[in-house]
């Protein structure tokens, strides 16, 4: 027999089987009567999703640290009927507590159909000049932070069989140098993802991880993470800045500059698989926006390590030796 016609039915098989997951995935859902909220609506894709899901009909409640921030302010004034602006600070337990009591004055009948974890900081730093401020500044943000969120809405979220939606990144599933701090909180929150999918499984709520690369946004703003890092730098151990040099230092600042130019400005891509994630009546687990970007992440995560530490290194390498390496290969 010829081996394509043994084939035939495996082929068969896989076209019909992607023929019904697009055709189930693409069934979504009217806003008008669902509530969502939105964590760091001051600026970027929380304003954005913010603006666009209150187009769409739905009620959102936009969750700013300052609501007279630009993000609030425009979110004020073009959507005040569909859109509430809330003042929260993700990392304090009673602002968080002060921000749902709002939720729960409004939506006791409904419940809340969605909560997004978007709210997020960044540092780019190499551990040994990191700060533990930043560490606990970044952790506190973008894993405690999402963590307080989910756990104070969640009875609202089962309440109307509704989902969580958390905002990690493809830092998540592949750890950068100089990006220990954001890995590390974002490594978190993929794991506190899967966990809560299947905690909340039996009660219909959906949990799913949005996984972005680096996007044009707040948190590729080289000026911000050129000055954090000279801060950090100038606060650092002695033993830490003799050891690497200055000329190292002022290498890796290159190196991060050089990446966080080739940061993505379609930024629609995340929209898109956020707003697909919230009105989807079969919303996928995990979304990596990019369809180049989710082959390629998908590939990269099943190669051992040493292929992965090749290829990474390649991409963020730092174009110096540390000076107290060079010393050891001059002796």
């Amino acid at each position: 027999m010829c081996p394509m016609l043994c084939l035939l039915p495996v082929l068969i098989i896989i076209v019909v089987a992607f023929g019904l997951n697009w055709f189930f995935r693409r069934k979504l859902l009217q806003g008008e009567g669902r509530a969502v909220f939105v964590t760091g609506c001051d600026r970027g894709f929380g304003e954005t999703l913010a603006c666009k899901l209150a187009s769409s009909g739905y009620t959102v409640f936009a969750g700013c640290l300052d609501t007279k921030s630009d993000g609030a302010e425009r979110l004020k004034s073009q959507y005040h009927t569909k859109a509430t602006v809330i003042q929260i600070d993700v990392t304090n337990d009673e602002s968080v507590a002060a921000a749902v009591r709002i939720l729960y004055d409004r939506l006791s009948n409904i419940g809340l159909w969605a909560v997004v974890n978007n709210a997020g900081v960044a540092v780019f730093a190499e551990t040994e000049w990191c700060s533990m401020e930043a560490y606990n500044k970044v952790l506190g943000v973008n894993l405690l932070g999402g963590i307080r969120v989910t756990k104070a809405c969640l009875p609202l979220v089962r309440a109307a069989r509704g989902r969580v939606i958390n905002i990690s990144s493809l830092a998540g599933r592949c750890a950068l140098p100089g990006f220990t701090a954001y890995s590390a909180s974002k490594y978190g929150l993929i794991g506190f993802t899967d966990s809560l999918r299947r905690e909340m499984w039996k009660f219909g709520v959906k949990v799913i991880s949005i996984e972005p690369k680096l996007y044009r946004t707040a948190i590729s703003d080289a000026e911000f993470h050129v000055n954090t890092n000279n801060k950090m730098w100038t606060e650092a151990d002695d033993r830490v800045k003799l050891d690497y040099g200055d000329t190292y230092f002022r290498a890796f600042l290159d190196s991060m500059l050089r990446n966080l130019k080739i940061s993505s400005k379609r930024t629609y891509q995340v929209i898109d698989d956020l707003m697909h994630a919230v009105s989807a009546k079969y919303p996928y687990t995990r979304y990596v926006p990019g369809v180049k970007m989710q082959i390629m992440s998908d590939m990269f995560v099943v190669q051992p390590n040493f292929v992965q530490d090749l290829g990474v290194s390649r991409q963020m390498k730092v174009k110096c030796v540390p000076f107290s390496m060079r010393s050891k290969k001059s002796v």
